[in-house]
């Protein structure tokens, strides 16, 4: 697992705050390490879990689909309603510009190894930085964003009706 304990305080600050969130979508499973955490949190919440990679892991996690994303990105399942986007595959700027268009609004993404495969120059201007401060006052290597408002731009991505659905 590539992940820092603080990282792990990122995720619990995220899901916590993102009620909204009906699934954590991982792209980059390398050996799945952190992805047997991320399963343990999908589970714990009710939500859903998948994990996506062109190479397979020796023990395969939970929610592993071997695909080339970067090839094939309408075939990453997305849902039709807020998920936890985590860029952490081996293009993290292109996932950032490509995939976060195409989820569904109320969304959240996070990007790993900040400052050094992601920079701030890297983030697309249709995104927002949450939990900053935080991320920065605990020398975390993940950082969050959401859609600015007026996104996602049209055509809207497949599956999205309209506004998200309303909180239970």
């Amino acid at each position: 697992m590539a992940q820092y304990l603080c990282d792990l305080m990122v995720w619990e600050l995220v899901l916590n705050n993102n009620p909204q969130v009906t699934g954590i979508v991982e792209l980059g499973t390398y050996q799945g390490g952190f992805s047997w955490f991320l399963d343990a949190q999908a589970r714990a919440r009710g939500i859903s879990f998948d994990t996506y990679d062109i190479i397979e892991p020796d023990v395969e996690p939970p929610g592993f689909t071997k695909l080339d994303f970067y090839r094939f990105p309408d075939r990453v399942e997305l849902r039709d309603a807020p998920i936890a986007l985590f860029c952490d595959g081996g293009n993290k700027p292109r996932e950032l510009k490509t995939f976060p268009t195409r989820c569904f609004p109320g969304s959240v993404f996070l990007v790993h190894d900040w400052g050094t495969e992601t920079l701030e120059t890297d983030v697309p201007d249709f995104l927002e930085e949450l939990y900053g401060d935080f991320c920065d006052s605990i020398g975390s290597v993940t950082r969050v964003f959401k859609m600015k408002e007026g996104y996602p731009p049209e055509p809207a991505p497949p599956g999205f009706s309209g506004s998200p659905p309303e909180p239970s």
